[in-house]
């Protein structure tokens, strides 16, 4: 398969991705003024937490065997129903084990609240779990309309189960419980032939080989569950739950680019995997490296060039101030993004401890600068926005180091740093400018000087896009 045959694959996966994402996100966006319609700020408190500590215990519980069952189902040589048996196995281990802490539990805390929790906990393993395997065996259609269907289950049991019954809390959790269990349904029908099951290919070296991939993700996701807490923590404790409001808000458009991101890594994992013993791996990675770095640089010079209007048309008034972390937190998605994009060696060499360990190093960064720059040089917001850019900066830069052992990319390393560089100045002067005609003027040339550094990736990407979009229409006609 030449270097062509295998992006066109990925454009066909980050397609159906986006579609799938798209969907249900701009179901969450509905759900939202539902919610707060239909439920007091304190319970919709209530279930915030609930269902943050349901991301928490998914990882923990599952031991994230779902992670393992997607690259072991990916990898030719070894037997599919032997992994998904063995994924099974280890998901009703986990259930059990998280039921038998749940009756430990309601001695402290309300029945109610834990048995909520350890259901949709128990139901996301096996989703969880399903999903995955579905995206390993190539069902990727059936993984992307069950991502439109589970927010729409959602939808439909909400409006039942809080707005005609009335019932809150609980019918928010009953809701999610239900429709992941009808999300578990469908997938396992549709998943035909590959859904086999049998006790008998569960073997114990398999069962040791899987979970050493899997155990090291356990505090791996911890790590990043417990590092997008931490900032929130710092100011609210030094600045005030006002100053974290104005800074949560200030997440919702870098988190367009997140999505965006989102959409292409969960199709990106499955090339890497698919590919990583290829001879020719090392130029596979180096060409996707090299498109997926200009067109995050470009997108977020862009959207910091328009921060500001921005943030007038979608938050408001009253968290128009939030504009000054944008910037900055912009910055801070991409260098994690190209993280994250390395990161995907670990998964795909079965190195996950790997990940684990750079991890922490980021979390511990995130920590102390968080410390340093809002408590003690009391910064304020914009101090922990710049901590988040350190954190994600130190951890691109330790897997550079260490993944160029697994896989040599040929980093274009001069272009690399004047694009940081231009980004970095660009973010500083967009965020301390009080002139906004000054501002907008440099943002705009540093946006121009970054499309011009990047004009040969872009030409390269908008190429291939047209040849694409043609074969698609030749295929149709």
């Amino acid at each position: 398969m030449n270097l062509d045959s295998r992006n066109e694959k990925l454009v066909k996966n980050v397609i159906l991705f986006a579609i799938g994402n798209i969907g249900s996100k701009l179901l969450q966006v509905i759900l939202v003024p539902l919610y707060t319609r239909v439920m007091s700020s304190a319970e919709y408190g209530t279930v915030d937490i609930m269902q943050a500590m349901v991301s928490l215990l998914i990882p923990i519980f599952s031991f994230t065997i779902y992670e393992a069952v997607f690259r072991y189902a990916m990898d030719q040589d070894y037997d599919k129903k032997a992994v998904f048996s063995t994924g099974i196995i280890m998901s009703l281990l986990g259930t059990i084990i998280l039921c038998l802490g749940g009756v430990i539990t309601t001695c402290f805390i309300d029945e109610t609240f834990v048995w909520l929790v350890v259901a949709n906990s128990a139901v996301g393993f096996f989703r969880s779990l399903l999903s995955q395997y579905a995206r390993a065996v190539d069902k990727t259609i059936l993984f992307t309309v069950d991502s439109v269907l589970l927010t729409t289950f959602v939808l439909i049991l909400n409006l039942i189960f809080i707005v005609k019954l009335g019932w809150g809390i609980n019918g928010y959790m009953l809701g999610y419980i239900l429709a992941n269990l009808l999300s578990c349904i469908f997938l396992y029908v549709f998943l035909g032939d590959f859904r086999k099951f049998s006790f008998k290919s569960v073997t114990k070296p398999l069962v040791i080989e899987m979970m050493k991939f899997s155990l090291p993700l356990i505090p791996n996701a911890i790590c990043w569950w417990v590092s997008s807490f931490i900032d929130r923590i710092i100011i609210t404790s030094a600045i005030g739950e006002a100053a974290n409001g104005i800074y949560a808000a200030g997440h919702k458009i870098p988190s367009l680019l997140t999505v965006i991101v989102t959409i292409f890594f969960q199709a990106w994992q499955m090339s890497a995997n698919q590919e990583f013993k290829k001879n020719d791996i090392s130029d596979f990675y180096t060409q996707i490296h090299n498109q997926i770095f200009s067109v995050i640089t470009l997108v977020s010079s862009f959207l910091i060039l328009f921060c500001k209007p921005i943030t007038s048309v979608f938050l408001g008034k009253e968290y128009f101030s939030a504009w000054q972390v944008m910037p900055f937190l912009l910055v801070a998605i991409s260098f994690f993004s190209f993280a994250q994009f390395l990161g995907s060696i670990y998964s795909a060499n079965k190195k996950t401890t790997m990940a684990l360990v750079t991890n922490l190093v980021g979390v511990f960064v995130s920590l102390t600068a968080n410390i340093l720059l809002v408590v003690v040089f009391k910064i304020g917001i914009v101090g922990s926005a710049i901590a988040t850019v350190c954190s994600y900066f130190v951890l691109w830069v330790i897997r550079i180091k260490s993944t160029g052992k697994i896989v040599p990319i040929k980093y274009q390393k001069t272009k690399i740093i004047i694009a940081v560089l231009v980004l970095l100045v660009q973010a500083v002067i967009a965020t301390l400018s009080v002139n906004n005609l000054v501002s907008t003027i440099f943002s705009s040339v540093a946006f121009i000087a970054l499309l011009l550094i990047f004009m040969k990736d872009i030409i390269g990407l908008v190429k291939f896009g047209l040849v694409f979009i043609n074969k698609i229409l030749k295929r149709g006609a």
